[in-house]
Order: C-alpha cells, then structure tokens, then sequence
C-alpha cells in the first residue's frame, strides 16, 4: 500500500490510466488537511483518509490538492476522484455521491470590533444577514465558491447588486480572508467556527476579531466525501461508506472532527452530535456496490 502527493497538473493523465487506483482530492483548508513539508498530516481529511487507506489496502491510494472550484469540475466531468471535504446541499447531492463524514457547527459572521456597532442584530443577538448585506458602510469579503449552508448560500444569492461585498479567488481562504480583516481592508467575513479556531490558536492577533450567529442558521452542517455520479463513483462511495460505517469509523470521525470545536459549541450541538454519530455507526447511503 503506497499513498502518494500529486501535483494538480498531473491529475488527468494519472487518473485516466488508473485501475485499482484512488484519488483523494483534498483541499487546502486548515485544518480540514493540514500539510507539513508539501504533505498530509493531522488535518480531519488527512486522518480521514488515513484511516480509509489502512483499510484499502487493495488499492493505490494517491493524494491531490485542489481548490474547491477545480475539484467539483473534474467531479462533474466523471473522473475518478473523490473530494475529501464537501459541504452537503441538495444542489453537490445532485452532482455527486457523497457519504457523511462529520457533523460541524454553522458558519459565524467574523467581524472587525469597530464593525460591532453597525451590525442589525434580532433580538436573540443572531446577525441579520439580509439587512447587513444592504448596507453600504460595511464591507464584506468571502471566497469565491465557497457553500455555507442553503439559507446562507440563498441570502447571498439573493443579495442587492449595490452590496459592498467583494468575492475574492478561490485560493483565500481563512488566513487570507482573516488578516485583510485585521489591516482594514474589509469590516465583515463569514467562516466555520473550526476554521476560525485553527488561525485563532496560529496567530492571536486575530483575537481582535469578533464573532457572532447569524440569524436563521443554528442548524449544524454536515460535511462528507463528494465522488462522481458514475458507476465507478458508486462504487467508491459505496466503499468509502462501509468502511466508515462502524462503531470504530464513527469515533474516529467524531474524534476528527470535535478536536476543533470550543466548549461552547460541544455544548450546544452536543446532542445533535451524538445522534449523527450513532446513525454514523452504520452504512448511510444504501448503494450497492455495481
């Protein structure tokens, strides 16, 4: 069993020729994978898909980094490949079979502490997602392609064309985004509380920025492996979710996934949790292997 770190440009032509061969996409997203020397290391996908390869052995297991937005194009182009850490919505269902993997904490609105003021808050203190993005002193910043859970993802669709709200290339996530916030370059992001905590625990500069619910999104997210709606993505789902499928793929998971969630967020989502984690114990998908 070998496990090998490919460049993205050798992707295609690797995979094209691959037979007992699986292509893990993972993206570049503390600490979802966490690379050490151009490597895997103790990320959530990377002891993920550790666990998954020691229980592969028959297969040749490769790594590839790859933004969010190239990895959903080569999944909808069918290539034998699946993407370690996908948001779950109806639309990726659509697009792909894609197992359960973990269960996180909604995003948060993180702001600069002089934006405090000006954010529109309910009366539980949640943001006002809507009414924050048709105000024009405060400026947003995001990544591009980047879900956050369909309420979210629809108030950002629905948004006016004068909001000041600027979409930046795929590869700005988290610390990018974080220390543009911290020079005045934008007043507001939103992200995941494990993202937050990662860059929060590296740098504490980033202790001067705020965070905050935002109204209509307290339900946790789930969070999965995306393969191709192609028989061979079946059956790479199918195998993912069996593996995973045990008492023993359940704490792992949760394992992976808690080590970057603060008390408060234990607390919160401590039953839901627990419940997924159960469920987790078994198969989930109901794919038979073609």
């Amino acid at each position: 069993m070998r496990t090998l770190c490919l460049a993205l440009p050798l992707l295609l032509p690797v995979m094209a020729g691959a037979q007992n061969v699986m292509t893990w996409l993972v993206p570049d997203l503390p600490p979802a994978s966490i690379r050490v020397d151009g490597r895997p290391s103790d990320g959530m996908s990377d002891q993920q898909i550790a666990f998954l390869r020691a229980r592969w052995p028959e297969a040749e297991h490769r790594v590839v980094y790859a933004n969010l937005k190239r990895s959903w194009t080569l999944l909808e182009a069918g290539q034998p490949a699946c993407y370690s850490f996908t948001l779950i919505t109806p639309q990726r269902l659509e697009k792909a079979y894609i197992v359960p993997a973990s269960l996180l904490p909604p995003p948060l609105l993180i702001f600069r502490r002089d934006a405090a003021s000006a954010l529109p808050l309910n009366a539980r203190h949640e943001v006002e997602l809507a009414t924050l993005l048709t105000q024009r002193q405060l400026r947003g910043l995001l990544s591009e392609k980047r879900s956050f859970g369909a309420a979210i993802d629809r108030t950002l669709r629905q948004r006016p064309d004068h909001v000041t709200l600027e979409v930046t290339p795929i590869g700005s996530y988290g610390e990018n985004i974080f220390t543009r916030l911290l020079l005045n370059r934008a007043d507001y992001t939103i992200d995941y509380d494990f993202v937050h905590a990662y860059y929060l625990s590296r740098d504490p500069m980033l202790r001067d920025l705020q965070t905050r619910p935002i109204a209509g999104s307290n339900t946790p997210i789930t969070m999965g492996f995306a393969c191709p709606k192609t028989p061979w993505g079946k059956a790479a789902a199918s195998k993912i979710d069996a593996i995973l499928g045990t008492r023993e793929g359940a704490q792992m998971l949760r394992q992976t996934a808690e080590r970057w969630l603060g008390n408060d967020s234990r607390q919160r989502y401590g039953e839901q949790l627990s419940a997924f984690y159960r469920q987790r114990e078994k198969p989930m998908l109901g794919l038979s292997t073609p």
